[in-house]
């Protein structure tokens, strides 16, 4: 028996100088792997400064679709 529908979670990488703008990064590439239309959850969310400017962080943020 084959399963074809099971669960995805996908880890996106995104940077920013605010946290609303890699939510709304991060957010962006989830629509666009699950569907514009698609209800997600955040699974987690971890940002960090990436040292190159005073104001930019790196975010990994992983994202399941809802049932």
């Amino acid at each position: 028996m084959s399963v074809t529908r099971f669960p995805l979670t996908l880890r996106v990488t995104v940077s920013g100088a605010t946290p609303d703008e890699i939510r709304e990064n991060a957010r962006a590439q989830a629509l666009e792997f699950f569907g514009p239309d698609a209800e997600l959850d955040v699974m987690s969310a971890e940002a960090e400064w990436t040292g190159e400017h005073d104001k930019h962080y790196r975010a990994i943020v992983a994202f399941r679709r809802v049932a």
